[in-house]
Formats: structure tokens, C-alpha cells, sequence
């Protein structure tokens, strides 16, 4: 890890973010499991990522979350089939972060309808997002849920009358009522200055953050081990304020192997790394 990205003095807050563990970062381990990495690392919480109907309201789920709250549900990203389409999944999340809240404040992160790259069936899937008022209500959440629409690698062409991704995403949440989880690494590698657009941002609009480093193409490295000026982001976002919630988001391949049965054998210090460079970018 490059030190010198994290070595300016940190920012201190009344009240600074809840530092998250993604289950993504280890999906191929059991809920609980997951839940009691994080916790012996020294995460606050854990950002429920929902990669498939079983994940669900049910004893592994309130197995998990009592071990480390889960403050944050990541809705259904792909196969929305498997919940009877795309609003059927965000339903789903919406029923999940409801039980698990029990009427404390959860949020729940979308993609936004038409990321999932499928052509006509996607566009019919979502045709009832571009027509929705009031999202919560549609998706029958109470009013400790709240929502968010994260934004998504995007390739352009450039030039003077590129579209501008951020600024259109933005537009869309203002007008849904719903908030932005930012997630640096998909910024970066859209091409995007992760510190300069975070800076373009509505501070009150970001609800959550995905935290995790690239190189080039290359997603969801360890803070340090990328190109992006992840150390100055923090930063950045500690003088604005923020005092929402911010998830380590890495890819599994970035992690050595952890061993369900044994998780008390060391290998999770890569994690504890990341963790202790997030708290002193803050």
C-alpha cells in the first residue's frame, strides 16, 4: 500500500461516517461468517449485498446482522428474473432492509433501470421506473427506508458535446426524490477526477459510499494499490461533513482466502489494512 496517499493529516469530525464492510467483498462465504470478519477487523457495520434470492429476511440474515448491523442493503444488480423482474427486486430489497431495520433508518442502493446493458427486455423491465412518483410507496418500504441510485462505470466519446454522465444521473435523483450513493472507483475509471467530481456534487444528495481503488480498468482494488487519489477523496469528503456511511467494496480476487472455519487465522489483515487507511483518509 502506498502510505503517502493517506499521509496528510486527517480530518477530525463530531460525528464522522460509519465505515462499512461489503458482503461482496466475500460473497462466497456464509452471512454470519462474512459478519464476523467484519467485526474482528473493526468495521461499524455491513453493506447486505442481495446476489441472490437467498438472500432474504430469515435466520441467516438476523444471524449476521446481529453479530454486525447491517446498515446498508445493495439491492439486485443482475438476474432479476430470479425475483420476477426488476421492481420485484427492488421490492425485495426494500422487504429485507425493513426487517432487518425494525423501524431504526436502513437505506437501500439501485442500480439505475437500464444499467443492465439487456437491450429491449431491460428497457420493458424498467418502463415502470421512468413513470414512478413516489418510489418508496411503490415499493411498499416504510419511512425508516430510504433509497439511493448509484452511479455505474460509463464509457463516452469525449469531445465537446459528450453527455455528461454525473451531472445526468444527479438530475434523475433530484427528481425522483432519492439520494446518490457515490462510488469512487466507478468514477475514476469512467475517466472522471474522483476528487474534482465529488466536488461538483450536492453534499446533502450523497447517502452512501463505495470505497475501493483502480487501476486503469482494473476495479475494486485495496485503497492504495490503484492509481486513484483515493487519500485526498476522503479527505475531501471529511471536510464537507459527510457523516452518512462508507463501504470497503473490494473484489474477492484482491483478498486472500479466508478460511470459514478459522477466521481467527490472520488472513483477514488485508481487510484490517484497508479499514485503518480509510480511517486515516478521513
Amino acid at each position: 500500500m502506498d502510505t503517502q496517499l493517506f499521509s496528510a493529516p486527517a480530518t477530525v469530525l463530531a460525528a464522522g461516517p460509519e465505515l462499512l464492510l461489503s458482503t461482496g467483498c466475500l460473497f462466497h462465504l456464509p452471512l454470519p461468517v462474512i459478519a464476523s470478519v467484519g467485526a474482528r477487523a473493526g468495521f461499524a457495520g455491513l453493506d447486505l449485498v442481495m446476489g441472490s434470492p437467498r438472500i432474504a429476511p430469515g435466520p441467516e440474515a438476523d444471524a449476521a446482522h446481529e453479530i454486525l448491523p447491517v446498515r446498508v442493503v445493495h439491492a439486485p444488480f443482475r438476474n432479476w428474473a430470479a425475483w420476477g423482474g426488476h421492481l420485484g427486486a427492488w421490492k425485495a430489497a426494500a422487504e429485507l432492509a425493513a426487517h432487518l431495520g425494525r423501524g431504526a433508518a436502513m437505506h437501500v442502493t439501485l442500480h439505475p433501470p437500464g444499467s443492465g446493458g439487456g437491450g429491449l427486455r431491460d428497457a420493458m423491465q424498467t418502463r415502470w421506473f421512468a413513470r414512478a412518483v413516489d418510489l418508496p410507496r411503490l415499493l411498499d418500504a416504510p419511512d425508516n427506508i430510504t433509497f439511493s441510485l448509484e452511479n455505474l462505470p460509463w464509457t463516452g466519446s469525449g469531445g465537446l458535446f459528450a453527455r455528461d454522465e454525473l451531472s445526468d444521473l444527479v438530475g434523475q435523483c433530484q427528481e425522483k426524490g432519492l439520494g446518490l450513493t457515490l462510488d469512487c472507483c466507478h468514477l475514476g475509471i469512467s475517466g472522471s477526477d474522483i476528487v474534482s467530481g465529488l466536488q461538483r456534487l450536492p453534499t446533502p444528495l450523497i447517502r452512501h459510499v463505495h470505497f475501493s481503488d483502480a487501476d486503469r480498468h482494473t476495479e475494486h482494488l485495496p485503497p492504495g494499490n490503484g492509481l486513484l487519489p483515493v487519500g485526498p477523496f476522503l479527505r475531501r469528503l471529511g471536510e464537507l461533513d459527510y457523516a452518512g456511511t462508507i463501504a470497503l467494496e473490494l473484489d474477492p480476487a484482491h483478498l486472500p482466502d479466508i478460511d470459514p472455519l478459522d477466521i481467527a487465522d490472520g488472513r483477514d489483515a488485508a481487510l484490517i489494512e484497508a479499514l485503518s487507511a480509510m480511517r486515516l483518509g478521513m
